[in-house]
């Protein structure tokens, strides 16, 4: 309703019902975020796994979220690299790290997938100012909010985390698929997450 009344209404008025718009989609978010981590919590996350085109998926979320100039994209052909996967949650680690990248560093962000010694690999590059030492250690907790100081401007379960939750759900998300993932500085600037997720496994965390 806010978001209708938003389009109609200008002045003071209008400018009250964006802030209570955004407000309420940060708290739609976190809703949705405290869910997600419950489940991990529970034991109830599963796997819905399909025999998918891993290039096809990062592409499509990209695409569905940034413009083609934020996200440098080096991906394999079409078909070239296949898995068995959860699309769904494959679309959450994507876009968490694709969003936690380019509001830390310039764009272009750059996405890279490729298959490597029985593994797919996804590396999320950012052009910032790299993680602070101390931090590294903590940067897939719950809640843990690196230094402001690293912010660009303003991952959760979509290109962004006002819940200090996108990087432990993501992390739950490549674990949950039997693979592991990783951040790291770039000697030349930068941050670098990767995310290896095993070729030839599908039994790891329910069907």
């Amino acid at each position: 309703v806010t978001d209708v009344l938003d389009q109609r209404v200008e002045g003071e008025t209008g400018e009250a019902l964006r802030l209570v718009s955004e407000g309420t989609q940060r708290l739609s978010v976190l809703v949705e975020d405290l869910m997600e981590i419950s489940r991990f919590d529970a034991g109830a996350a599963r796997l819905h796994r399909d025999d998918i085109d891993l290039a096809e998926s990062v592409r499509h979320t990209v695409a569905s979220r940034w413009r083609p100039e934020e996200v440098e994209l080096r991906l394999p052909a079409p078909g070239g690299l296949r898995a068995r996967v959860d699309p769904r949650r494959l679309d959450v680690v994507t876009a968490n790290l694709v969003g936690n990248a380019l509001r830390h560093g310039q764009p272009p962000v750059r996405v890279t997938l490729e298959a490597r010694c029985g593994l797919a690999v996804l590396e999320v590059t950012d052009n910032g100012p790299g993680i602070a030492p101390e931090a590294l250690p903590h940067i897939f907790e719950r809640f843990y909010k690196a230094s402001t100081s690293r912010a660009r401007s303003g991952t959760g379960s979509g290109d962004g985390d006002s819940s200090g939750l996108g990087l432990a759900i993501t992390a739950e998300n490549v674990r949950l698929h039997g693979g592991r993932i990783h951040a790291a500085n770039r000697p030349g600037g930068g941050a670098v997450f990767t995310v290896e997720l095993p070729l030839d496994r599908d039994d790891e965390g329910g069907t």
